[in-house]
């Protein structure tokens, strides 16, 4: 007997964010593409440097969006929402806890 195989019926994981807008609003966030996470991998060595410059941040706050809008309902998230939404110290901690997600996901067992 052959085993199927459809990714239309997986069990994805999300991470859960409630963003700090008036409605607080809720993002169900998913892994990242192999593109967003060698960008987030960039950005890790961009940002461990002795000065993180102007460029890095903007890149930081891009690869946010991104990564935000790899959401469940597909609603997509801009560089300026994040900007308007997100001093540099929350984009450290959303950094922080989606790196903790994908930890826990790739160290999942299936």
């Amino acid at each position: 007997m052959s085993k199927t195989l459809n990714f239309n019926n997986l069990k994805k994981r999300y991470l859960t964010v409630t963003l700090p807008d008036e409605k607080q609003s809720v993002l169900m966030v998913g892994t990242p593409t192999k593109a967003i996470f060698d960008e987030l991998l960039n950005m890790k060595d961009a940002l461990e440097g002795e000065s993180v410059t102007d460029d890095a941040i903007n890149d930081l706050y891009e690869i946010c969006a991104k990564i935000m809008s790899r959401n469940k309902t597909g609603r997509v998230i801009t560089m300026e929402t994040v900007q308007d939404l997100f001093d540099f110290e929350d984009i450290i901690i959303f950094v922080r806890a989606y790196t903790e997600f994908i930890n826990e996901v790739s160290s999942a067992k299936n």
